[in-house]
């Protein structure tokens, strides 16, 4: 906008017209910078609520994902438990070993599950801290350039 004053002197227009001119054209220019400054804060709280819902949505989806393992799980112990009872073995021994060796191995995966959910939702939220903070250190920079044309 800076330069629409020598536009007008150019053109033959008295000094008052520039005067004004250059007014309107810092006024324009301090608007525009305002708009940047709110943008890039609206945008950066936009993009840290998008990735908090994400967040919890990947924490919900790991916690369905470890009940319908550990229920998974229920049916194949029951299972061993059924073939063992239908073999007519006791249990104690080889067969009771391998039940209590399936029961880990389910909760293990269970529990990785859950590990593996936490880890996602937590990445998603760094991720929405970051944008906040991005869409702010955005204004600052917006704020400072302006500034900067004036100084």
């Amino acid at each position: 906008m800076s330069f629409l004053p020598a536009i007008a002197t150019a053109m033959g227009a008295s000094a008052s017209t520039v005067a004004t001119l250059g007014t309107v054209g810092s006024v324009a220019s301090a608007v525009g910078t305002g708009l940047a400054v709110v943008g890039a804060i609206q945008g950066g709280k936009a993009e840290g609520a998008a990735a908090d819902f994400n967040a919890q949505s990947a924490a919900q989806e790991a916690q369905a994902r470890e009940n319908a393992q550990r229920a998974q799980a229920q049916r194949q112990l029951g299972m061993i438990r059924a073939n063992v009872s239908k073999a007519g073995v006791t249990m104690e021994g080889t067969p009771l070993a391998v039940l209590s060796e399936s029961a880990a191995n389910a909760e293990i995966d269970a529990l990785n599950t859950r590990y593996s959910g936490q880890r996602e939702s937590a990445l998603y939220s760094a991720r929405g801290q970051n944008a906040r903070t991005a869409g702010y250190m955005r204004a600052g920079t917006s704020l400072l350039s302006s500034a900067g044309k004036y100084f």
